[in-house]
């Protein structure tokens, strides 16, 4: 396997993706949660954006190499339906795996501006609360979705924040986001001591495929699901 330094540009496949991991490993790092970051250490992050499902594929590959994870999960996206059987199921499975699920909060859902701390905790404690319920455990981690500026470097009561200051600002922070590993290296310098390590499930697959035909796909399966939900009103009226 090669070292991590040396570690290439990337096809988003998830054949690649258990590679990425098993350099990692051998490179002398241990995976951890969002209760600490330490010397040698990853705390592994996946923002599902897109696929419960694709996510449970990648929680498997990660459980059969010893890695534990974080998967931040939404409740406000049209994308999918956390509620829906198949995604209730896969968020338990991900559990039972050794993973942890956490709350991925879209601030752009509720405001168009910064909103007040209380009001801000509010709706982010709502929403880990469901969660919470769906998996049976208390959730008190928090991904913000397309983080604005006011949330970086911050530290909130109540819940943990991943962009806060020892989880992005004081150690490295490297994300996969817009497939961005297909022009450059995830690690195109030295080893890092430690860092946070952002990986969007809904972007990777068994085969390669680009970001436009990703979305493009996801939006035809989008459509069927409201065509199925709509036709059977049309037909009574």
């Amino acid at each position: 396997m090669p070292e991590l330094a040396s570690l290439g540009r990337l096809r988003y496949t998830f054949e690649e993706y258990e590679q990425l991991l098993t350099s990692l490993l051998e490179d002398g790092y241990t995976f951890t949660d969002f209760s600490s970051l330490e010397s040698n250490e990853i705390v592994l992050r996946h923002d599902v954006d897109l696929s419960p499902m694709r996510a449970l594929e990648m929680a498997r590959i990660e459980a059969s190499l010893g890695v534990q994870s974080t998967y931040c999960v939404l409740l406000t996206t049209p994308v999918y339906n956390l509620l829906e059987v198949d995604h209730v199921n896969a968020l338990s499975e991900i559990v039972a795996l050794g993973h942890d699920v956490a709350l991925h909060f879209d601030t752009h859902h509720y405001w168009s501006s910064r909103p007040n701390v209380d009001e801000l905790s509010t709706r982010v404690r709502a929403e880990c609360d469901v969660i919470g319920q769906l998996i049976g455990d208390e959730v008190d981690v928090v991904s913000f979705h397309r983080p604005p500026s006011w949330v970086l470097d911050v530290d909130f009561d109540g819940f943990v924040n991943t962009y806060g200051p020892q989880f992005f600002s004081e150690t490295t922070y490297v994300s996969d986001s817009s497939q961005k590993w297909r022009a450059e290296s995830p690690f195109p310098d030295s080893r890092p001591d430690h860092l946070q390590l952002l990986v969007h499930p809904g972007l990777w697959g068994p085969n390669p495929r680009r970001m436009d035909d990703i979305l493009a796909e996801l939006a035809v399966e989008r459509y069927a699901d409201v065509d199925a939900y709509l036709d059977p009103m049309e037909s009574k009226a």
